[in-house]
C-alpha cells in the first residue's frame, strides 16, 4: 500500500463536533490532518463521521461501534497496522487514558509526539503507580497542548521540558449567527445544561435552589433525572435533552448559566453559554474557571460542594449583572479561535 504524508496523525476517542471543527479549521489553512478515532460513545457531544466530502481533513476508525466495549488489543494491532503506511510530523495523542495509544507513543519517535492535555492540576493525581504511569507517558512526549492555565501548571509542576502551547479550549463549538440577548424583564433566570449524573453535582445545585426559590430551568437527561425531578421544588424546570444545534434559543430565554460540577476538566458548555451572552457561575473543580471566567470577569467561580459559596456567587453576580455581562460581551470568539489553531500550528515551526 502506497504511504500516506500528513502534517499531523491526530489519537483521539470518538469524533465529538467540537474535535473535528478544530481539525476542519486547522486544516483549511492547508494543513494536512489524519483523525485516528476508535468508535463512536453515548455522549451527545459525538457527530456521524462517513462523508469525507465533507470534511478538509481524513479520517479512519481503527474499531466501530461502542467505543467503551472495543477489544484493546485488536484496536491497538489495527492502529499499528494503519501507522505502518503512514508519515507524520507530528503525533498528537488526546491526554493519556487510551491503552493503546500510551503504548504506540513508546513506538513511535518522541520528537513527533504530542500530548492534547485537557486535564488539570485541579483533577490529575500523580501519586502511587497510576501516577507513575502518567509520567511515563508524559516523558514520552515532546511538546504538550495543555487547554488552559491549571492545565499547563500540571506539566509545569511535574518538570516538563519540552514546549507547552495553551490551546485556550479544548475544541471549536458552533457559533450560528445570534442576536444581542436581552436580560429578562421579570427577575434573572438561571440555567443548567448537561448531562442529569453524579459528578455533575445536580443535585446539590437543586437543593440550593429550593431553598432561595429562584427560578431554574435544567437541560438534558441521564440516570438521576427521576430522582432530581422528585426532589425540585416548582421554581425548578425541566425539559429534557435538546439539541447542541437549537441551544441558542433557550439560553438566550436566561440570564445567568451555572455548572456545579464536583469534576470537569473543561467545561465547553461553560464557552458555549458565555457565547449566548450568559455570565456564568461555576465550581472550583471546572477546568475553564480560571481562563473563562476569574481573568475574563465573566462570573464567579464557588467552592465545589460548599451551599453558602454558591449563593453567594448567585447573589454577586445578580447584583452586579450588567457588569458581567459587559465582561461577556467582550469576548472575541474569532481570536480565541484563531489562537487555538496557531497553538497548533506552531509546532510544525519545531
Amino acid at each position: 500500500m502506497e504511504k500516506r504524508y500528513f502534517d499531523f496523525v491526530y489519537l483521539t476517542n470518538t469524533p465529538s463536533f467540537y474535535k473535528l471543527n478544530l481539525c476542519e479549521a486547522i486544516a483549511r489553512n492547508g494543513t494536512k490532518i489524519l483523525i485516528v478515532l476508535y468508535g463512536y460513545g453515548a455522549e451527545a457531544v459525538n457527530e456521524e463521521l462517513s462523508d469525507r466530502s465533507k470534511w478538509s481533513f481524513d479520517f479512519e476508525f481503527i474499531n466501530y461501534g461502542d467505543s467503551n466495549s472495543r477489544n484493546k488489543l485488536l484496536t491497538f494491532i489495527s492502529l499499528c497496522k494503519l501507522m505502518r503506511n503512514v508519515e507524520a510530523k507530528k503525533l498528537l495523542y488526546s491526554g493519556w487514558l487510551a491503552l493503546e495509544y500510551n503504548l504506540f507513543s513508546f513506538l513511535s519517535p518522541k520528537k513527533k509526539n504530542v500530548v492534547v492535555c485537557e486535564s488539570s492540576e485541579i483533577d490529575v493525581d500523580f501519586s502511587g503507580v497510576k501516577g507513575l504511569l502518567k509520567k511515563l507517558i508524559i516523558k514520552r512526549m515532546s511538546a504538550a497542548l495543555p487547554s488552559g492555565l491549571p492545565h499547563d501548571r500540571l506539566f509545569f509542576n511535574i518538570g516538563f521540558k519540552g514546549p507547552r502551547n495553551i490551546t485556550g479550549s479544548v475544541g471549536i463549538f458552533h457559533k450560528p449567527k445570534k442576536r444581542i440577548k436581552p436580560t429578562s424583564i421579570s427577575g434573572l433566570k438561571f440555567i443548567y445544561v448537561g448531562r442529569l449524573i453524579p459528578v455533575k453535582n445536580v443535585e446539590f445545585l437543586i437543593d440550593v435552589f429550593n431553598r432561595n426559590g429562584f427560578p431554574l430551568t435544567i437541560v438534558g437527561s441521564g440516570r438521576d433525572e427521576d430522582k432530581l425531578k422528585a426532589k425540585a421544588n416548582s421554581n425548578i424546570q425541566f425539559v429534557g435533552f435538546i439539541e447542541n444545534n437549537k441551544l441558542g434559543e433557550i439560553y438566550q430565554q436566561h440570564d445567568i448559566f451555572i455548572l456545579p460540577s464536583v469534576s470537569e476538566t473543561w467545561g465547553l458548555v461553560v464557552e458555549e453559554a458565555l457565547y449566548w451572552g450568559l455570565p456564568v457561575i461555576v465550581s472550583s473543580r471546572v477546568g475553564s474557571g480560571e481562563d473563562m471566567v476569574k481573568n475574563l470577569g465573566t462570573g464567579e467561580i464557588f467552592e465545589s460542594g460548599n451551599q453558602q459559596s454558591l449563593q453567594a456567587a448567585i447573589e454577586t453576580v445578580s447584583s452586579n449583572y450588567e457588569k458581567y455581562r459587559k465582561a461577556v460581551d467582550s469576548i472575541d470568539w474569532q481570536q480565541r479561535d484563531k489562537n487555538q489553531v496557531e497553538a497548533y500550528l506552531k509546532l510544525l515551526d519545531k
